[in-house]
């Protein structure tokens, strides 16, 4: 991916976790970990779905580009896992 393009990705991303994660805080302040969990990551997934529509209504096919987004939260989590690769 081309620096400006990462570096958007890394601001903006950033920007997005920490608004979710603010509501998660306030909102679901009184709800199980696992459920504020659940609500965060069904929030986050919607987001990520409503991007890749714009590309399935042009033609692109969904089970490449859900295939191409899975390798990429690989990625990001190489570090957390300490696994390389996987």
């Amino acid at each position: 991916m081309p620096d400006t393009e990462m570096q958007f990705s890394n601001r903006v991303g950033q920007e997005l976790f920490e608004l979710l994660a603010k509501r998660g805080s306030e909102q679901l302040n009184e709800a199980s970990d696992f459920d504020r969990f659940t609500a965060m990551l069904g929030a986050a997934l919607l987001a990520v779905a409503e991007v890749l529509r714009l590309l399935i209504k042009d033609g692109q096919n969904a089970d490449k580009l859900v295939d191409f987004s899975a390798r990429w939260l690989r990625t990001f989590l190489e570090p957390a896992s300490g696994k390389r690769g996987t």
